[in-house]
């Protein structure tokens, strides 16, 4: 791809280095970007080219013009999509910049407070957009040897600005005696726990199922499950390579949305006819407690409320079949105490057809417990009862607990 080239030629040129401590949040905020835009050239670089010959005959000019030509349509469609992505994310990011300022105000206050909690304050950048969160960059060290948990600068900062602030999830727990640049964002109304159980199927050696859980900016949680078709490796590594390339592309700033129709032409170019992934998305905000459902070709998932349970189901097909892809959205409030379950194909398809959804949401009710952990290794335990315990496909089982903080 041109973009593949592009990115390439750009960022795998020497840069200088800048001391990790001493960067502004602008300056790191490009270093992540730069990271993840490297690292997505390097995964397109290796992706392999599919053979447009391979479903026409040789000696038919005619079919082999029309494939070359469906075969570049599909080329200039992705290049669009990833440069129109990447134009969006690099505004995004000078943006931030430029709205990321000193605050030698709230330094001032900040520096006596710290220090006495043996804490040495050397700068303070505040991120402030209109209909954003805020976010404040410390950069901060230990007065004397030793660690100072972050939380207890967090709540320093609270007390000072009046906003409940908390670490985000990419800082480290403890403030060490080496000067680092730590964020801060306002406080989620709403914490997660999560578990992941799976087995593989009869006769094979790993899962073709893969998944991921993720912290992302502005307090948005993500969990993500990927069933390659079939079994075993060939599945595994197809599986493996749409959650890495999702998180990849969030982690450069795309949507979900963007990143989805990426993947579906990534796997489009690289087709032979028979490489088929399902991608599933739940994407929790976890100061709204809103949960966003993206599915192509996945099971339907499940939200568990009290005595209550609710299907979040699918019928468009996996990804990597056509250019155009077809995925469903929906939105559903969440609440302190509800579960969000996740299924691949290979849980339900044991259950009889006519009753899956059905059986499914009994299963799920059965085991009345608060524990993620539990609860997915009870769906699993009981699913793996039909058939005498035998079954063909992989099981993989996510439950995403949500509570009010």
């Amino acid at each position: 791809l041109i973009v593949t080239w592009i990115l390439a030629k750009k960022l795998f040129t020497k840069r200088p280095v800048i001391e990790e401590s001493m960067r502004s949040p602008g300056e790191e905020r490009i270093a992540h970007y730069t990271k993840a835009f490297t690292d997505l050239a390097k995964t397109f670089l290796t992706v392999p080219q599919g053979a447009a010959f391979a479903v026409v005959g040789m000696d038919d000019y005619q079919k082999v013009h029309a494939a070359w030509g469906a075969r570049m349509e599909e080329q200039r469609v992705a290049v669009a999509t990833q440069l129109t992505e990447i134009s969006g994310i690099m505004e995004g990011a000078i943006r931030r910049a430029y709205d990321t300022k000193e605050d030698t105000s709230l330094e001032r206050q900040l520096k006596r407070a710290l220090h006495k909690k043996g804490i040495l304050l050397k700068k303070v950048y505040v991120y402030d957009h209109k209909n954003r969160r805020k976010e404040i960059y410390l950069t901060i060290r230990t007065r004397k040897r030793g660690c100072i948990p972050n939380k207890d600068v967090a709540e320093t900062l609270s007390e000072i600005t009046g906003v409940a602030m908390m670490p985000s999830h990419e800082a480290r727990n403890f403030v060490r005696n080496e000067y680092t640049s730590t964020c801060f964002v306002e406080r989620t109304n709403f914490e997660v726990v999560y578990h992941m159980e799976r087995c593989v199927g009869d006769y094979q050696q790993i899962s073709g199922d893969s998944f991921s859980f993720l912290h992302q900016e502005e307090g948005v949680f993500l969990a993500s499950l990927s069933d390659g078709m079939g079994t075993g490796l060939n599945a595994h590594q197809e599986s493996e390579k749409v959650v890495d390339l999702l998180e990849q592309f969030l982690e450069a700033g795309c949507s979900k949305e963007a990143a989805v129709k990426m993947i579906n032409s990534a796997l489009v170019l690289r087709s032979d006819g028979k490489t088929f992934s399902t991608i599933d998305i739940s994407s929790i905000d976890l100061y709204s407690g809103v949960c966003e459902f993206l599915k192509i070709g996945a099971a339907a998932s499940f939200i568990r409320r009290g005595n209550w349970v609710e299907s979040i189901a699918s019928t468009s097909l996996p990804a990597g079949i056509f250019q155009q892809t077809d995925f469903e959205k929906s939105c559903r409030k969440l609440y302190d105490g509800d579960m969000v379950v996740m299924v691949t194909d290979g849980v339900v398809d044991v259950l009889p057809p006519e009753h899956q959804e059905k059986m499914m949401k009994d299963i799920i009710l059965e085991h009345q417990t608060n524990n993620p952990k539990e609860l997915a290794d009870y769906i699993l335990s009981r699913v793996r009862q039909y058939k005498n315990g035998r079954f063909c496909d992989d099981m993989t089982v996510l439950v995403v607990g949500i509570w009010k903080r």
